[in-house]
């Protein structure tokens, strides 16, 4: 079996479609997995449907190397020649946030469904953010149905967990599971203004 190499940073991106421009979105993120298919060091890639109209990408490297190699390749430069025909005009159409993965679990199988949940830490309380979402890998080994999860830092007080599932059934029971749990139970004592609302059920669309 060929060994995974180390995820150590990723990037989330993260777009909102014009109306009526929806499937054209959906569809050049679909277009899009040929391309890092022919990219060796882009470890993982994402491609999310978040709700009608919000899409984002999440993918991982190894090194910082096959990041920049990314963020100029056929991809990135076709997502930024797209924007202003397929997404909604705010002050940056494309958020590109570049991340440094804590931690991650990784089984064979099909994903179609995933969670992503953004969490920012209280104040002085970065440390224990990152120890307890350390603690979440073993957790989510434990769960059959759970294909990939991630924990990540976005900068000092914001971190988030994508999670990725064949079906339903699976992200149901990761919901219900003891890591889920355990988030809300030490939320208060380490989040602001954390609610279940803040764990988002999302669509993958493609992957790597």
């Amino acid at each position: 079996m060929k060994h995974r190499k180390k995820e150590t940073i990723g990037l989330l991106v993260t777009m909102k479609a014009k109306a009526g421009k929806e499937k054209e979105v959906k569809d050049f993120l679909l277009s899009g997995l040929p391309l890092v298919l022919q990219e060796p060091e882009t470890v993982s890639w994402f491609a999310l449907q978040i709700d009608d109209s919000t899409f984002a990408i999440y993918d991982t490297f190894e090194v910082e190397g096959g990041r920049q190699e990314h963020l100029t390749g056929e991809v990135a430069i076709a997502l930024l020649a797209h924007a202003d025909n397929l997404l909604e005009s705010f002050d940056v159409k494309v958020s590109i946030q570049p991340v440094n993965v804590i931690a991650s679990n990784h089984k064979p199988g099909t994903q179609k469904k995933g969670l992503l949940v953004i969490m920012n830490a209280q104040a002085g309380k970065s440390e224990a953010v990152e120890n307890f979402l350390k603690t979440g890998e073993q957790l989510v080994a434990d769960e059959p149905e759970t294909l990939s999860w991630y924990a990540f830092k976005l900068d000092d007080t914001t971190y988030a967990i994508f999670d990725t599932f064949a079906k339903d059934s699976g992200r149901e029971a990761h919901l219900n599971g003891k890591i889920a749990a355990a988030l809300m139970e030490n939320a208060p004592s380490l989040l602001n203004d954390f609610k279940a609302t803040a764990i988002q059920k999302v669509d993958i669309l493609a992957s790597k």
